[in-house]
């Protein structure tokens, strides 16, 4: 459906309404907006063209919503920062119009919220912070790559090539068969067109200084390894295993007091050092001698040892060991019994003194963030990033992993091992900047990503702060929440050259767009990157597959593109590709039946109905219009194939 038809509700103006206005802009949407009060603009253009539809009140009362519009709304947006009053007037909007799509802003995970999108078609819950999780997630990364993702068990990975000379190759060919180009560069760093559009030609050879952005599979995960990689598969599991149980030994002795650890130590070599001298050729006799001793009775251990004269000069030796067994296992019990008592009292307490990390050790610090937090560090523990968080008291006890309550114990906790990025997520941008201001000094060079959730621009606040970057996850979750206004279901946002692109769930349906199409079609003509697809009666997903695979009803896809990308699969507006093959001749050892069949792939036709394109008695034979990709791909099975063959635009093909 065009985005120009039906009007679009916008529920609440604060921070996330305005940003979700301004990505609207460019859509031409007919647009009306509810808050409480007058609006705070950030930018007088968003007055000037939407205040006139702003209507001022209570966005549950049913007389409010009427007059925006809501009864006959394609879309309606509720972002207030109280999700309770969002979730009732989505109740409210409901019964005036059981047809619009509904978008709900949350901030916490209520059951209900799960049970009103499973029983009310076309609502939707988002929450801003966790949609952009992997955007701060890969401000903190510190390993040289752009970003990381990962879909069920498959970590994905964007890398930046910055090209040293002159290629010789063209971007096809510098291509892998498992790497996706996302963005090209050229040294002036104007790019030709967004990321993951597909604007390139693989022809073009890039030149020196220009920068390439390539999406590549990163896990080890694959779906169907080789058999000669089985082997070395098999062995890079159980090295896996390994480490991780080397992981979970350390954290198990990281768990305990290195004191406590010392003091048993120390008390089981005094019971064996007591059980040899005391015990005149009876171990069990030495022992029990041993423990009298340390538990302080002296007198009597020292009577049983020397039953005539124990002052005796032979015996005074052995008396004076005896002492001093009895005044150090005295001490050592007092010793024990006191730590014991301060671990208990400091566990009922929660004043805990922080231990010391590894020393040499690598981690990345968070501050604050609540739920945005949480996801935060699972994605960085995904990607083998040790986390340690830093939560107030009474959040603390209830965090898994390294958590701490107050910045300066993780700091006396890092004091033998390094910190190498620190997200600082709280609420305030003045206090979150004081925070991270103060620890660049600590730690120079520490990369540092700060959560601004204000009507400020991140981007430009991010110029004034070498090192630093500044994020306003409402401003880059407005195309995820305008997505799920038209009907996707968006998995996250990426931040990549500038830009936002989202990953995003397909459920190919009879009738959609994209049915029966291929995924050439679908990458080349709508200008996005298939990352997985999971055919009908499938479980496990086809990782990065072959463009020539036609989509079928009851396929699952997920997608990276950017809005525009998206709003295009929505309006099924296509665009016609404009590449031929030209196939010139068949030499002597060409097999014909395998061309025949390759051909028939890749053009979607039948085998019988592709052979009169090597009938080249005539003439070059043409194909019909096909997508670059595909085509180049053609193109070199069957050279291999012994057929001459060129990719050709359609216009000097056609000439």
């Amino acid at each position: 459906m065009d985005p120009r038809s039906g009007v679009i509700l916008i529920c609440g103006l604060g921070g996330l309404g305005q940003a979700c206005l301004r990505t609207l802009m460019g859509f031409e949407a007919q647009i009306h907006c509810i808050d409480q009060r007058q609006p705070r603009w950030v930018d007088g253009l968003l007055a000037d063209q939407y205040g006139t539809n702003l209507v001022l009140g209570d966005m549950r009362s049913p007389e409010v919503l009427r007059m925006g519009r809501a009864a006959d709304a394609r879309a309606v947006l509720l972002l207030s920062h109280d999700s309770g009053i969002n979730l009732e007037a989505a109740l409210q909007v409901r019964l005036l119009n059981p047809k619009a799509q509904l978008v709900v802003r949350t901030n916490s995970s209520r059951s209900l919220e799960r049970q009103l999108q499973q029983r009310l078609p076309g609502l939707a819950t988002v929450d801003p912070s966790l949609l952009t999780a992997g955007v701060f997630a890969n401000a903190l990364r510190t390993d040289g790559t752009e970003a990381a993702f990962a879909l069920g068990d498959e970590l994905f990975r964007v890398r930046s090539r910055t090209v040293q000379r002159d290629s010789a190759l063209d971007l096809f060919d510098l291509l892998g068969r498992r790497e996706r180009l996302v963005q090209w560069v050229p040294a002036t760093g104007i790019p030709g067109g967004a990321p993951a559009s597909q604007w390139w030609d693989l022809d073009d050879r890039p030149c020196r200084g220009d920068r390439l952005l390539c999406l590549e599979l990163a896990s080890t995960l694959e779906t169907r390894p080789p058999r000669r990689h089985r082997l070395r598969a098999a062995i890079g599991q159980w090295m896996h295993r390994l480490e991780n149980l080397a992981e979970q030994v350390q954290a198990g002795l990281r768990r305990r007091d290195p004191l406590l650890i010392w003091g048993c130590g120390l008390l089981l070599l005094a019971l064996i050092a007591g059980s040899i001298v005391f015990g005149s050729g009876s171990a069990m006799g030495g022992l029990l001698l041993t423990l009298a001793l340390l538990k302080g009775e002296f007198l009597d251990s020292v009577g049983f040892l020397m039953e005539e004269s124990p002052t005796a000069s032979e015996n005074l030796a052995l008396a004076y060991l005896s002492l001093l067994y009895a005044v150090v296992g005295t001490l050592l019990t007092a010793w024990l019994v006191a730590l014991i008592l301060d671990r208990l009292l400091a566990q009922r307490l929660g004043r805990r003194q922080p231990r010391p990390l590894p020393a040499g050790s690598q981690y990345v610090l968070l501050l604050e963030g609540g739920r945005l937090a949480e996801r935060l560090a699972s994605l960085l523990q995904l990607q083998k990033f040790k986390v340690v968080r830093v939560e107030p008291e009474a959040a603390a006890r209830s965090v898994a992993g390294l958590a701490y309550g107050r910045l300066d114990q993780v700091q006396r906790a890092l004091r033998r091992s390094s910190c190498q990025a620190v997200g600082v997520l709280g609420a305030d941008l003045v206090d979150n900047l004081d925070t991270a201001l103060e620890l660049q000094e600590r730690w120079p060079g520490v990369r540092l990503a700060v959560q601004a959730q204000s009507l400020v621009d991140g981007a430009k606040l991010s110029s004034l702060f070498s090192g630093m970057q500044v994020i306003n996850p409402l401003q880059v979750a407005a195309d995820a929440v305008v997505a799920t206004a038209f009907g996707e279901r968006v998995r996250g946002v990426l931040r990549l050259a500038e830009d936002n692109l989202l990953l995003t769930d397909y459920r190919i349906e009879p009738g959609d767009t994209m049915a029966g199409l291929s995924l050439a079609a679908v990458s080349g003509g709508y200008g996005l990157i298939p990352l997985q697809v999971t055919p009908l009666g499938q479980r496990k997903p086809i990782v990065l597959p072959n463009l020539e695979r036609v989509l079928q009803p009851g396929d699952a896809l997920v997608v990276m593109a950017d809005l525009q990308a998206l709003l295009a699969v929505e309006n099924g507006t296509l665009a016609p590709p404009r590449w031929q093959l030209e196939v010139r001749g068949c030499r002597r050892n060409c097999n014909s039946f395998e061309a025949q069949v390759l051909l028939a792939r890749y053009l979607a036709l039948a085998p019988g109905e592709v052979s009169r394109y090597l009938e080249t008695a005539a003439g070059p034979q043409r194909t019909d219009a096909i997508y670059q990709a595909p085509g180049r791909q053609l193109q070199q099975g069957l050279t291999r194939l012994g057929v001459e063959c060129a990719l050709l635009p359609a216009a000097q093909a056609t000439a």
